[in-house]
């Protein structure tokens, strides 16, 4: 028997109680005998009820009225109740996702390692703290999207079924991160065997590393693909640099997936004593900074996932009224600028993502005049395409130094006495515009890169779901039709709902 509050909602149908509704009618009975009809938006309940449109979020409400809430799978930051309404109908974290695009250009800036007067500008390096809003983003978002869903309950968890929910995370999690931080790593080795190719045929040619030299060795390719670089293997920065922390999220959100599934996702406690403790080990390995990377990085990347678990238990409580909702983003605002612009690298930086978290979980909310910006059609497109800018600004850069470099012998390397040692093109102006222009560059490819690797990808590994999980039962009490994929909405009756997974990367990330 269905249970439907008359104040719940049921948009873009596709599986209903076990039911399966297409383009024409299904019926089902409820509690008290009203017909539910598909119509051409939304549904109909009994005598003229209309159900119209409308995405709800958390747990069902006590008392025994389950909530229905199915939605269109879409890839996205993350659904939410306040953030908006996507171009599907479908409501979005619109205000994180604009704020994972700048982010996602601020650290493609950062990389461009060029003589120009903003590395002057002190505390420059803090444009590092990126990717820690990046990290606590994720662990936002992934508790948000499959926390429910991983939870389960204590009987199944003895039942051995949440095995099956386990792997299938970690598939979705991988066809998100990997098949661009492949694609990227190929282009990269692409270049080296240009280079190899181009100097066999102009012997005398100065080099600064040979081809497949230190820090592109084809053993390092190895590594890279199992996302084991930033983990005591080489002892260096190789390759497609950046990608270190797709590396170490991907391997973190296990953990942080596996935390969830023995304690479930409102487990506060635990999640603050895991972020604490993580911190904690971070700061004895590197003392001196929190912009922890090699070999450390997992430990930064586990204390600010669990602080984005944090950051979305209170949620909720950051709900603001609507008359205040401006000022406070314009302060909350103030104080992300100012954590950037003023924290040194030790001490209280290790104190600045539980800022984030704050910051977060406040915007998410999407209701001040900062949200309303962020919600424009340019910021949108840099949050869609910041997987792409983040992963494709290092190929980008290290094409420009191989073409540079031949096309002007000794041009390209790194110039000593150039601040930062990074490249000076003879004026400090000059470099400013060459960052800015690769940059943009980066963000050009980044569109193209989305729609032809991202989203095929992203369709391939679900199709593969479906058809690793297919005629594997579903565990009891998981709410989840056998044949649907992790990555979309799943419906759930007379059970606590599901978020709706998304196709979200938040990588640096993540």
């Amino acid at each position: 028997m269905l249970r439907i509050s008359s104040s719940e909602t049921i948009t873009n149908p596709r599986e209903f109680a076990g039911y399966t509704v297409n383009s024409r009618r299904v019926e089902s009975q409820t509690r008290s005998g009203a017909v539910v009809n598909r119509k051409s938006t939304g549904l109909r309940l009994g005598a003229g009820r209309r159900f119209t449109p409308r995405y709800g979020l958390g747990p069902a409400p006590e008392g025994g009225r389950e909530r229905a809430a199915l939605t269109a799978g879409r890839e996205c930051a993350t659904m939410g109740q306040d953030g908006g309404q996507g171009a599907d109908g479908t409501s979005r974290f619109e205000t994180l996702d604009a704020l994972r695009g700048v982010c996602a250009l601020m650290v493609a800036f950062f990389h461009m390692p060029f003589a120009h007067p903003l590395r002057a500008v002190p505390h420059f390096d803090n444009v590092q703290f990126c990717v820690d809003v990046f990290f606590v983003l994720s662990g936002f978002v992934l508790l948000h999207a499959y926390g429910e869903r991983l939870a389960g309950s204590r009987q199944d968890l003895r039942r051995r079924g949440l095995w099956r929910q386990g792997l299938r995370f970690a598939l979705v999690r991988f066809g998100r991160l990997w098949p661009l931080h492949a694609a990227t790593l190929g282009l990269l080795v692409a270049i080296e065997a240009a280079r190899l190719l181009y100097l066999a045929g102009h012997p005398g040619m100065p080099v600064v590393t040979p081809p497949f030299g230190e820090a592109h060795r084809p053993i390092e390719v190895l590594t890279h693909l199992l996302f084991l670089q930033d983990f005591l293997t080489f002892g260096e920065f190789s390759w497609n640099v950046p990608a270190w922390s797709i590396a170490v999220e991907f391997y973190a959100s296990l953990v942080l997936a596996g935390t969830v599934m023995l304690v479930g996702p409102r487990a506060h406690r635990t999640f603050a004593v895991l972020a604490l403790l993580s911190a904690l080990a971070l700061h004895a390995a590197s003392p001196g900074t929190l912009f922890a990377i090699q070999d450390w990085g997992i430990l930064r990347c586990l204390s600010d996932l669990f602080v984005g678990c944090l950051a979305y238990g209170l949620r909720d409580a950051l709900r603001l009224p609507e008359a205040w909702a401006g000022w406070v983003e314009a302060a909350a605002l103030a104080l992300l600028l100012a954590v950037a612009a003023l924290v040194p690298p030790g001490g209280w930086a290790y104190g600045a993502p539980l800022v984030f978290g704050a910051v977060i979980a406040l915007f998410s909310h999407g209701r001040g005049p900062v949200s309303a910006a962020a919600q424009g059609a340019v910021p949108q497109a840099l949050g869609r395409w910041s997987f792409s800018i983040y992963l494709l600004h290092f190929p980008v850069l290290q094409l420009f130094r191989t073409g540079l470099h031949y096309a002007v012998p000794g041009a390209g390397a790194p110039t000593p006495g150039a601040e930062g040692g990074g490249i000076d093109l003879g004026a400090p102006l000059l470099n400013l515009s060459a960052a800015l222009a690769l940059v943009g560059v980066s963000v050009l490819l980044a569109g193209p890169s989305y729609w032809l690797i991202e989203r095929p990808a992203l369709a391939w590994f679900r199709a593969l779901d479906r058809w690793a999980f297919a005629r594997t039962p579903a565990a009891p009490g998981l709410g989840m039709p056998a044949s649907q994929p992790m990555s979309q909405p799943v419906s759930q009756i007379e059970k606590p709902p599901h978020r709706p997974a998304c196709g979200d990367w938040s990588p640096i990330g993540q």
